[in-house]
């Protein structure tokens, strides 16, 4: 493992998800959902009533039309909002406002027709629907919705979804520096994070953090919404027994948004360690760490084509792993006897030609993570919308 010509780890994903309004491809795990009743003043079911559901930042439109209930229902919208949903049935129409939906849930949004004066009525909600969905029928088991308003509340020292995850009540941290959380007690191992339905997961299983490297795979500023998963049965998720952590990517809008960061630690910045077995404290080893960043989106066409993109980079010295035999004073310390190791070593020098190297950490180590995120969104009509994600780690 000291002999390689491996200079970094390069990660491709390109994906394409279609939002239907007839068939909603990949609804649970990527778009939101409305839906509701609508009634006369009489309390009977308004059937056929028009329902406009407008994203107001991305001119998004998408129409339905009420049944004989007075029921609708609309699938793939964008996550977040606000939304403007108008009904509208014999001249009369009735209007909710500042409506905000969250990842993979169905926010119900009901109305009444009319009134003693026939007029227009519009009615602002200022708050997000959350409460009683939570027991619905439509829930798919226990979980937290984190939106925009949440990532951008709380801070993430590590910058990653696992950060916020423990929003969870469900989810504890068993180890703060490697990002490493535990869900109802199962192994860390068990936990799955996809971003925009694809899998960014640790394929060897070697980070405590569920994650390829280090750092996640796409910045933290380039998430709208994150939903964490425990004990779901949504057959569209698998591949987990602890939690899934599912994140949707922003997109662009009709206004030019963008932003800008820097982080910066080094040991000075961070407590020192404790040792439960000699009840001692010891200062955290010396490194540096930054990590820099931008975003940015806006229209291509206004109401119809629009564009996001994002860049970040880490470099930090604490990319070598600080691990060990038995008596090496290493922060992880392996069951092995160095004697075992220097055994293991000749066995494969003497009859392999073999080199398996050793514990030790080369000096001067540095880790660099290069993220790039591009997304295009096209709104085709009232009922079909596209976008297409490409993304590289390095």
């Amino acid at each position: 493992m000291t002999k390689t010509h491996w200079t970094g780890l390069s990660r491709i994903a390109l994906s394409i998800a279609i939002a239907l309004g007839t068939v909603p491809v990949l609804a649970q795990n990527t778009t939101s959902a409305v839906g509701g009743r609508v009634t006369g003043t009489d309390g009977k079911p308004a059937s056929g009533a028009q329902v406009t559901i407008l994203h107001t930042e991305s001119g998004s439109v998408n129409t339905t039309l009420t049944d004989a209930d007075g029921r609708y229902a609309s699938r793939g919208l964008r996550v977040g909002g606000p939304y403007t949903i108008t009904i509208t049935k014999g001249g009369v129409t009735e209007k909710r406002e500042g409506v905000f939906l969250q990842l993979a849930e169905t926010a119900s949004v009901d109305a009444k027709l009319g009134g003693a004066t026939q007029s227009v009525e519009t009615i602002v909600v200022t708050g997000q629907n959350v409460g009683s969905d939570k027991f619905s029928n439509t829930a798919m088991g226990a979980g937290t919705s984190i939106g925009r308003a949440e990532l951008d509340a709380f801070a993430s020292l590590q910058r990653n979804l696992q950060d916020y995850a423990r929003i969870d009540p469900r989810v504890s941290q068993t180890d703060k520096e490697r990002g490493e959380v535990s869900v109802a007690g199962q192994n860390t191992r068990f936990n799955s994070i996809t971003v925009d339905s694809v899998s960014i997961s640790d394929t060897f299983g070697i980070e405590a953090n569920n994650l390829p490297t280090l750092k996640q795979p796409i910045s933290i500023d380039a998430i709208q919404a994150v939903q964490v998963n425990v004990s779901n049965y949504d057959v569209t998720q698998k591949g987990y027994t602890g939690a899934n952590v599912n994140a949707v990517t922003k997109s662009g809008t009709n206004d030019f948004h963008g932003s800008i960061s820097y982080v910066y630690r080094d040991d000075k910045w961070v407590g020192q360690r404790y040792n439960r077995s000699a009840d001692t404290y010891t200062d955290a080893p010396k490194f540096k760490e930054s990590t820099k960043g931008f975003t940015i989106g806006g229209p291509i066409i206004r109401d119809k084509l629009f564009f996001f993109g994002a860049y970040e980079e880490l470099k930090s010295t604490r990319g070598a792993p600080d691990i060990g035999a038995i008596g090496s004073g290493k922060g992880f310390v392996v069951g092995i006897d160095p004697s075992t190791v220097a055994s293991a070593q000749l066995i494969a020098k003497t009859n392999f030609g073999i080199d398996i190297g050793t514990f030790d950490i080369p000096g001067g180590t540095q880790l660099t993570v290069k993220d790039l995120l591009l997304k295009l969104d096209w709104n085709v009509n009232a009922s079909n919308r596209v976008n297409v994600r490409y993304t590289k780690t390095e």
